[in-house]
C-alpha cells in the first residue's frame, strides 16, 4: 500500500486526540493522558525510552535488531522480567519522533536490519510511532514487539507502517490471563488482533511456556494457531525465568521442567501447527 507522510501525520493527530480520553488498549480507561491521573498504564502523553541497544539475541532473521524500550505497560504480568523499570511511565528519557528517527537511522548505519519497538508495551505510544513514520524521509523497518492487547484503532493506524508484528500470545484462557496479568477478556482481544495483524503484513507469534501451564495455556494457544492461522509461525519458548511477583503465584516460582518441555514438544508434533524455524542465512 503506497502511503505518504501526510497520511501518517493525519493518523498521528487522530491518535493524539484519543489520548484525551484514552482507549488505545482494551482496558479502555478513558483517562486524559494530557492531564492525568493516568489509567492502568500510568502513562501521560509524552513517550519515554528507558533502554536502547543493538541486539543479537532475537529471532535470526531480525538480527541485528535495534531494540527501543518504551516505558509503561497495560499488563501486570507476575512473571515479567522487565518490571519494575517498564512500569515507571517516566523512566528513562523523554523522547520525540525526530530524535527517535535519528537514533534508528544511526543504528541502521551500524548494521541494524530491524527497528524493534519493545516495552513495556509499545502500542501505547502509537502516536509517537506514527510521528516517526511521518518524520522519516525513508520507511524504517519497524517491528512491533507487542502483547497485542490493543484496541482495533491502533492496528488500523499502524497498517502500512509496521513491517512485522512480533506478537506475544501469553495465555490460552481468560482465567490465567486475569490472575497473572490483570487482563480481562484476554483471549477474545488477542485472537481478534492476531487475525487483523495477519491480514496487514508479516506476523510471528511467540508463546513463552510457563511452569504448570502446559494444559491450560500452551495447548489452547497451539490449537487455536493451528486452526485459525495455520500459515503463521509459532515460536514456543522454554526460557522462562522467575520475575517480578512470581513468588505470589506458586506454580511460577520455578523453572519449566524438562518433563514439561518434552511433553510440549511431543504433543505439538501431532497438531499440525507451523512451528517457528529460523530463516536460513
Amino acid at each position: 500500500m503506497g502511503l505518504d507522510r501526510s497520511t501518517f501525520a493525519s493518523r498521528a493527530a487522530q491518535a493524539r486526540k484519543m489520548l484525551a480520553a484514552c482507549e488505545l488498549c482494551e482496558h479502555r480507561c478513558r483517562v486524559d493522558r494530557y492531564r492525568g491521573p493516568a489509567g492502568t498504564c500510568r502513562l501521560g502523553a509524552t513517550s519515554h525510552v528507558y533502554r536502547h541497544y543493538l541486539s543479537y539475541a532475537e529471532e535470526l532473521e531480525l538480527l541485528p535488531s535495534y531494540m527501543v524500550y518504551f516505558a509503561g505497560c497495560n499488563l501486570r504480568c507476575s512473571s515479567c522480567i522487565q518490571i519494575p523499570a517498564c512500569l515507571d511511565a517516566n523512566h528513562g528519557t523523554a523522547v520525540a519522533a525526530d530524535p527517535l528517527v535519528q537514533m534508528a537511522k544511526q543504528a541502521a548505519a551500524q548494521g541494524a536490519r530491524t527497528i524493534n519497538l519493545v516495552g513495556g508495551e509499545p502500542s501505547l505510544h502509537v502516536h509517537t510511532i506514527l510521528e516517526m513514520a511521518a518524520t522519516g524521509d525513508t520507511p524504517l523497518p519497524m517491528v512491533l514487539n507487542s502483547n497485542m492487547y490493543m484496541s482495533p484503532a491502533v492496528l488500523d493506524w499502524l497498517d502500512g507502517i509496521v513491517n512485522l508484528y512480533l506478537a506475544d500470545f501469553k495465555f490460552g484462557n481468560d482465567a490465567c490471563a486475569a490472575r497473572i496479568a490483570g487482563a480481562p477478556n484476554y483471549t477474545n482481544v488477542v485472537t481478534r488482533n492476531l487475525q487483523r495483524a495477519a491480514g496487514q503484513g508479516k506476523l510471528l507469534v511467540r508463546h513463552l511456556l510457563l511452569p504448570g501451564h502446559v494444559n491450560c495455556c500452551l495447548k489452547p494457544v497451539v490449537q487455536w494457531m493451528a486452526r485459525q492461522l495455520p500459515a503463521v509461525p509459532l515460536h514456543v519458548m522454554y526460557s522462562y525465568t522467575q520475575g517480578w511477583r512470581c513468588d505470589s503465584e506458586g506454580e511460577l516460582n520455578r523453572l519449566v521442567s524438562s518433563e514439561e518441555i518434552a511433553a510440549a514438544e511431543g504433543w505439538m508434533k501431532t497438531t499440525g501447527v507451523r512451528q517457528y524455524e529460523p530463516a536460513k542465512a
